[in-house]
Order: structure tokens, then C-alpha cells, then sequence
């Protein structure tokens, strides 16, 4: 009889599907919906944690080096993400600038951030493990670094034609923060951290 921590549901259609073993880099789908259950990734923990750190590393450079010098009528200006988003309150735009401080800045930090703390085992030692895997569950969907980068893009392209203009080291490193969010969100498999997580709801439910 197979136990029962051994069955899981699919998040998509609720289907209740015996857990197997897998080999490296194998992964298991839903055979009714085809929603990704779980897997076998070859990045472990260590890996994940350099990943983690260079980030950490390129955070003070994609956020206050400027992504761009700009002239325009014998004035020089220089933009990065961090005034970008102040400019923004100061123009009396504060939802635009705490979605663009959220999704360009807070997010892709707090992803960064929650990896490492489970990759690193802080997670489990500090009794955060659940918590951090919603938290890091949450920011890998609003982590959205690419979205302002190709809007930056646009705006540089608008710019060209009317100001002289020149990319700053900040752009390098954005894009390169950018390209490594993306490699956390597919090589990241949080199934063996949530298997690490006492069934808090079996005791719930036995003391309403």
C-alpha cells in the first residue's frame, strides 16, 4: 500500500498521483493537465548559492551605476534604476514607481534572498523554511527585471534622435542580473524543501 506522503496533488487539476523516484534531470508531469510537478535538476544546493551570490555581487552596480549618460541641450544627465523610480514619486506617479520599485528592485532581491537562505540551509535553522518557500513562491512571479529592461530599451531607442547619448556599466550589470534571475526561476525546484516541512496541517486539524 503506498503511504501517503508518498501521494501528491497536482496544483493544476487536483489529481492525486503517486510520488516516484527520479533520475538527474528527469522530471515528472501531470498526466491529465501536464503541469510540472517536480524534479531532478543538476544544479545543487552549492551551485545555487554561487548563483545566489554573484547576484548579491552585481546588485550595487545594476542599481546605482547608471545605465545611460545622456546630453541634451549642454546638459549632462545620467539615469540608473534607483533614481529612475524617485523621479517617478517625484512626478507625482507613486503607484507607477512602487510597481516599477516592487517588480525591478524588491522582487528579484527577495528571490535572490530566499534562495539562498534555503540553498544554504538558513531556512531550516532558523525555523522559516515554509515561510520562505511561499516568500521565494511569491517573488518568482513578480520578479520581472526583463520587463524593465526591454522598457529601458525602448526608451533609449526614442532617445537616440533627439540627446547624445551613452550606455552606462549599470546597463552590463542589469543584464547579466537579469539573464541569472532567469536561470534561479527554471533551475529552481523547490519540491525538495517543502518535503523538509512538518505536516503543520495534520496537527492543525486534529486541534481546530
Amino acid at each position: 500500500m503506498t503511504e501517503p506522503q508518498h501521494i501528491i496533488a497536482c496544483p493544476a487539476c487536483d489529481l492525486l498521483i503517486e510520488r516516484q523516484s527520479l533520475p538527474l534531470g528527469r522530471h515528472a508531469h501531470c498526466p491529465r493537465c501536464r503541469q510540472h510537478l517536480y524534479g531532478r535538476y543538476a544544479f545543487r544546493p552549492s551551485q545555487l548559492m554561487a548563483l545566489t551570490l554573484t547576484g548579491f555581487l552585481l546588485l550595487p552596480s545594476a542599481f546605482l551605476e547608471p545605465l545611460l549618460y545622456m546630453r541634451l541641450g549642454g546638459v549632462d544627465t545620467e539615469a540608473n534604476v534607483l533614481r529612475g523610480i524617485a523621479m517617478l514619486f517625484q512626478d507625482g506617479e507613486p503607484w507607477v514607481a512602487g510597481l516599477v520599485l516592487w517588480c525591478a528592485v524588491l522582487a528579484p532581491v527577495g528571490l535572490l534572498s530566499g534562495i539562498f537562505a534555503l540553498a544554504s540551509g538558513l531556512a531550516k535553522r532558523w525555523h522559516i523554511l515554509p515561510i520562505t518557500l511561499r516568500a521565494v513562491e511569491t517573488f518568482r512571479h513578480w520578479a520581472m527585471l526583463e520587463v524593465y529592461l526591454v522598457s529601458f530599451l525602448v526608451a533609449l531607442f526614442k532617445l537616440v534622435d533627439i540627446a547624445e547619448t551613452r550606455l552606462g556599466g549599470g546597463l552590463l550589470s542589469l543584464g547579466i542580473l537579469m539573464l541569472l534571475n532567469l536561470t534561479l526561476l527554471i533551475l529552481f525546484d523547490p519540491s525538495p524543501y517543502w518535503e523538509k516541512v512538518p505536516c503543520q496541517g495534520a496537527r492543525d486539524a486534529e486541534h481546530p
